[in-house]
């Protein structure tokens, strides 16, 4: 098959979504694929990150310049019509959208115009994101009213659908919100597969079905993550110096995007607790984003700010280290969609703590971990149950690596391949060609 990936997110930019298209592309080239990556150039000259990262021709960028929304979110600059006639002559058998922004979209018009089946992944919560950004309201009322239409072929009943998302909420979130519900619904339903990477994504998008119009199809399917690589005992132990890590310190914590939206401030608030019953405790935070300066003043404020250690962004293939420096995984986020850092950690063999019960299949409660409220001191009291049992944290890390490995790339990547060809199959010609 030639497949379409399209993202408005990828590297330089370091995120899970950008990780899994990268590990789709790998793994479905190895399978005999041709596959073909449409993204931002982080830059007004495309061929300035193509030198940098020594891409080949089959990732397409788009010259991009930062939206002011997010660090890692560009806008994109391109004339629709030269790039929908580009993509056309790549001949693509399947179009597959990780973003509803602008090259999302992009690559969902040209399926529409050149009547390709495409597939969309429901990779972000945006949902959720907008109650901690607000100020996203001009962008969903933009996708909803004045990019949805110019993508997919909307009947009248659509169009009366997106006037009424024009009518003011009581209070800007919910009216984010209403906005986001409508347009996913309306767009997911002009595609021929939809996949879910979590039993929440599912629950999610399902109670959004009410009209029967809109409704669609959902196939579960999470992102494959294999292990990261072994580190030696000398890295991990220099990891350890340079972060003023002792042998020591019993450390639980969190790998990934700082951001607002991961509920990072009850890990803080939950210290003073594992502290209470672990003196040795120290909070350690992976990672990089806008919202870590808030989190550092949290840890000073707290009066606890020497057990807390903050590393900085890590590349992917260096953050064995980091695992290895782990004696329990926390991840609080409520807003995640699958959690690929839970995958890492499961490979690493690390007990995790969550709060999220339905976000992922890695964590089973009382086998490999600990489903707990959302609340610091519940969740302190299992991160120091943990800590204080070796042999537990033992059981539990053999079970993270014996779930972890049902979940591996290639094995999720074949999956999604039969998915491919059944879209293929099952889809039906458009007769909008000329819209």
């Amino acid at each position: 098959m030639r497949i379409g990936l399209f993202t408005d997110t990828y590297r330089p930019s370091i995120n899970g979504i950008v990780y899994v298209v990268d590990s789709l592309k790998c793994e479905l080239e190895a399978l005999g694929h041709e596959v073909y990556v449409f993204c931002p150039a982080k830059s007004i000259r495309p061929s300035k990150h193509a030198e940098l990262l020594c891409e080949d021709d089959h990732v397409i960028r788009f010259p991009s310049f930062k939206s002011g929304l997010f660090d890692d979110f560009d806008m994109s600059v391109f004339f629709p019509p030269r790039v929908i006639s580009q993509i056309r002559e790549l001949d693509l058998d399947i179009v597959h959208i990780f973003t509803p922004s602008q090259v999302g979209l992009i690559g969902v018009r040209a399926a529409y115009k050149s009547d390709i089946p495409f597939v969309i992944q429901h990779c972000t919560d945006l949902y959720e994101f907008s109650a901690n950004y607000p100020n996203v309201l001009p962008g969903v009322l933009a996708l909803a009213s004045i990019v949805l239409p110019t993508t997919v072929k909307l009947d009248g009943k659509d169009i009366r659908e997106l006037i009424k998302l024009y009518r003011p909420r009581r209070g800007v979130v919910r009216w984010n919100q209403d906005i986001i519900e409508r347009a996913i619904t309306i767009m997911y339903s002009k595609a021929d597969a939809v996949i879910a990477l979590s039993r929440k994504s599912v629950n999610q998008l399902k109670s959004w079905q009410h009209d029967k119009e809109y409704a669609y199809d959902l196939t579960l399917l999470p992102n494959g993550v294999d292990a990261l690589p072994q580190p030696s005992t000398e890295a991990v132990a220099a990891f350890r110096r340079q972060h003023g890590i002792a042998e020591s310190d019993e450390v639980y914590g969190f790998v990934g995007r700082l951001g607002e939206e991961k509920n990072l401030p009850i890990l803080i608030q939950a210290l003073p607790y594992v502290l209470a019953r672990r003196p040795r405790a120290r909070l350690l935070f992976v990672g990089d984003f806008e919202y870590r300066k808030t989190l550092e003043r949290m840890a000073d404020e707290s009066g606890y700010g020497d057990r807390v250690t903050f590393t900085g962004a890590i590349p992917r293939e260096q953050l064995g280290v980091a695992y290895q420096t782990f004696d329990v995984f926390t991840f609080p986020s409520l807003k995640d969609t699958q959690g690929w850092v839970l995958h890492e950690a499961a490979h690493a063999g690390l007990p995790i703590v969550i709060i999220d019960r339905e976000v992922s299949e890695v964590v089973h409660d009382g086998e490999n971990g600990y489903y707990v409220d959302n609340q610091p001191e519940d969740l302190a009291m299992k991160v120091a149950d943990l800590l204080g049992d070796d042999a537990l944290r033992a059981k539990f890390g053999a079970e993270s690596q014996r779930l972890a490995a049902t979940f591996t790339e290639r094995h999720q990547v074949e999956k999604l391949a039969e998915l491919y060809a059944q879209a293929i199959e099952r889809h039906v010609a458009r007769d909008d060609n000329s819209w």
